[in-house]
């Protein structure tokens, strides 16, 4: 690997050295919410055996959720260029999961959302977050280390989520955290993934500025979309087939899913960019 000096690059420099490597580099963002591909992709699901349902989000609901879990009052600095749109997601989630107060809910890859402190709040769930930032096993109410291998018992939790997160497994991660959900949820128990990115063709989208210096290993085959000032290392667009590989294929018969299309998301706001959403529900 090229070593660059204090281990800082720009955008050109790291698109050049992904080049370098091999890599078919796209300089640009990944768009899955222009009205043609969302069509396409869901054409390309359908040929692969994922049938997407057509989601209508409330707005009302949403409008009466925003305003009950305290955004703007409690967590004004929570993505505050970007808000609405992560509030859309956690509303989508808790809208698709049901959570009720006898569930146990883990907000998987949570940074610094408060999402575990919301649902908690608006449905009296036993919540927790986690994240591979948090020290290692659980404190209060944060789980600690890889979301691969929580440090928890057998069947834990009944519902968790992945808001603005499975993309960022790099490798085989995405399939190990299915896997290790398997072992994590109770029988009946749920996952929502919500936005779904999934794209006509398999890619990943990266900022070589931080990606390149730092190693990461992308998955061969696929185009590498580096989006200048994006800010973050790894970023998976399934295709409906990669999607049916990684995930569907190597959990057998261990869950059962549900795939959605956001039909009306700039009703909501004209930024946002959610446009699909899943929820697998482990079977007996």
């Amino acid at each position: 690997m090229t070593r660059f000096k204090s281990q800082l690059i720009t955008f050109a420099e790291g698109s050049r050295e992904l080049r370098r490597r091999g890599h078919r580099v796209v300089e640009s963002a990944v768009d899955i919410t222009q009205t043609p591909t969302v069509t396409r992709i869901r054409e390309l699901a359908r040929d692969n055996g994922i049938l997407f349902e057509d989601y209508d989000i409330d707005a009302a609901r949403f409008r009466e959720y925003f305003a009950l879990a305290g955004y703007e009052s409690r967590y004004p600095e929570y993505y505050r260029a970007n808000q609405i749109e992560k509030a859309l997601e956690h509303f989508v989630a808790l809208e698709l999961l049901h959570v009720t107060r006898t569930d146990v809910f883990i907000d998987i890859a949570s940074e610094h959302s408060p999402l575990a402190h919301v649902c908690a709040d608006l449905t009296g769930a036993s919540t927790f977050s986690q994240d591979i930032i948090y020290s290692d096993g659980i404190v209060d109410d944060h789980i600690g280390g890889n979301a691969c291998a929580m440090p928890v018992s057998d069947g834990f939790a009944s519902k968790t989520c992945l808001t603005c997160s499975l993309e960022h497994f790099e490798g085989d991660g995405d399939t190990r955290l299915f896997l290790e959900l398997n072992r994590v949820l109770r029988p009946g128990g749920a996952v929502c993934v919500v936005p779904f990115y999934i794209s006509p063709e398999a890619s990943i989208q990266t900022d070589p500025a931080i990606s390149v210096p730092v190693g990461v290993v992308f998955d061969s085959g696929v185009p590498i979309y580096c989006a200048e000032g994006w800010g973050n290392r790894h970023g998976r667009f399934y295709s409906p087939g990669s999607f049916v590989t990684r995930i569907m294929h190597p959990l057998d018969d261990r869950f059962r899913f549900r795939f959605l299309a956001l039909t009306n998301p700039t009703a909501i706001h004209p930024s946002i960019y959610a446009r699909f959403a899943f929820v697998a529900t482990r079977l007996a």
